[in-house]
């Protein structure tokens, strides 16, 4: 059965109202949860408070910079929520994502369609969507942009040649030299209106240098549209900004702040940016128990096989570090090396997690858990539907203070918190009802065959 419009716009995973905490911790509320031994399902514990943090940190480190959260990094509701409480616009790649931010109320001047090439019909939807601003980096796209989407505002997409550790310029983006002004031409012959210019260093950007280079680079096209008589008046810088520590932008920022200042010190210029990463990821960690544990035989080395209750058809499609056994308050195991392939739950042999890795981890039995921390990017987006398996469920925490900041808000609701919790309480269990074993009013369509069981 074709999935339904309400199963394509649902926002995010399923997020449960937010623990409002009081004297416990982040971590406290999983160790309930865990501990009552009731909790079977993969689950979230979202810090909502860390993510606010995170989200001051870098508007206060680049104060003329405007946000357009990069939501295909985290789309869950309480993110989204606090996004739009902490006046962050959306950056958005098709029209499921623009159905969610038109549902969430957000005004379509605070919305980017960031993708450069679009199908017709994603055009048609965005330009009846009354969404003015998108990207392109081809003659194709022009062309089809004329046609379908003429009164858009437009951002020449360009590569600056990043090299970082998930590169987007191989899909996307013009060549500076050759290519880009030839395209800014083209879009002038069609009557179309170009903006400005766009660039996407890369996701996990370890050095600056690639943000500099695309300023210059966007500078250059500035004065040559000037002296073409057309004005640009939007740089978009894109995100990639790392999501570790919260200062680890610092840095990166001070550079980018001292270049703009140098290059676009017009306050008319408007310089956006899409960062994701950056907000999500450390504020969500993951908690896996172990369904199963085996040993297997390979050469002359025994590696040990944990069988866990997420995998790559969940939200770990990617996992770059290494999880820990969550400990309870009276664990003392002591560690020890061990090499272990992660399986996830479903029956493709492909559903690896982690293969032969060596982890630190105590001894691992069946209903331990794992943790998997700073698990909050381009995970819960990239949850399928294969083997109709459980997705992790999210619990999301925050202090009274910072309630009390997004309740001002007016975005969040009473229905959002839950202000005195018992975090014990563990997470409703979705699995799919039993049906009665009552013969049917209609007569079978299964053909009569032998069973299996004699």
């Amino acid at each position: 059965m074709s999935p339904t419009t309400e199963d394509m716009t649902q926002i995010g995973g399923i997020t449960l109202p937010a623990y409002v905490l009081h004297e416990c911790k982040p971590h406290d509320v999983a160790r309930a949860m865990i501990e009552q031994g009731c909790q079977k399902q993969p689950f979230y514990i979202f810090d909502i408070d860390e993510a606010y943090r995170r989200i001051q940190h870098f508007k206060n480190s680049m104060p003329r910079v405007q946000v357009f959260y990069a939501m295909q990094s985290n789309d869950t509701e309480m993110m989204m929520k606090l996004g739009i409480a902490c006046g962050l616009s959306f950056s958005c790649s098709s029209p499921f994502e623009l159905y969610k931010l038109r549902h969430l109320n957000i005004s379509p001047e605070n919305i980017l369609y960031t993708m450069p090439s679009k199908m017709a019909d994603h055009m048609k939807y965005a330009r009846d969507s009354r969404i003015k601003y998108t990207t392109f980096d081809s003659s194709q796209e022009l062309k089809n942009l004329k046609e379908y989407w003429p009164d858009s505002r437009l951002l020449l997409r360009i590569r600056v040649g990043s090299g970082n550790a998930i590169n987007c310029e191989e899909k996307f983006g013009c060549n500076f030299e050759t290519e880009a002004v030839d395209l800014l031409e083209e879009a002038a012959s069609l009557g179309l209106k170009v903006i400005g210019v766009a660039f996407h260093v890369g996701s996990k950007c370890t050095t600056v240098n690639s943000y500099l280079v695309g300023l210059s680079y966007a500078r250059a096209l500035f004065d040559h549209e000037a002296k073409a008589g057309r004005t640009m008046t939007v740089v978009n810088i894109g995100g990639g900004f790392c999501g570790d520590k919260i200062n680890a932008i610092d840095q990166v920022s001070r550079l980018i702040n001292r270049r703009i200042e140098e290059i676009f010190p017009d306050p008319n210029v408007k310089i956006i940016a899409e960062p994701g990463r950056y907000f999500c990821e450390p504020a969500f960690t993951l908690f896996c128990s172990i369904n199963s544990v085996r040993k297997s035989t390979r050469g002359d080395k025994t590696v040990n096989m944990i069988y866990l209750n997420d995998g790559i058809y969940g939200t770990m499609r990617y996992v770059e570090r290494k999880p820990t056994k969550f400990k309870s308050e009276n664990n003392n195991d002591t560690s020890n090396q061990q090499e272990v392939i992660l399986w996830g739950p479903s029956c493709d042999s492909y559903d690896q997690v982690m293969k032969e890795v060596v982890l630190q981890l105590p001894q691992i039995t069946p209903n331990d858990w794992l943790v998997f921390y700073n698990h909050g990017a381009y995970t819960i987006t990239y949850e399928t539907r294969f083997s109709s398996l459980l997705t992790p469920l999210i619990r999301p925490v925050v202090t009274m203070d910072t309630m009390l900041k997004l309740k001002s808000s007016k975005v969040f609701s009473a229905r959002d918190f839950i202000v005195h919790p018992d975090i014990s309480t563990p997470l409703p269990i979705t699995m799919p009802p039993l049906l009665k074993n009552e013969k049917s009013k209609k007569e079978s369509l299964h053909p009569q065959v032998p069973t299996l069981i004699v």
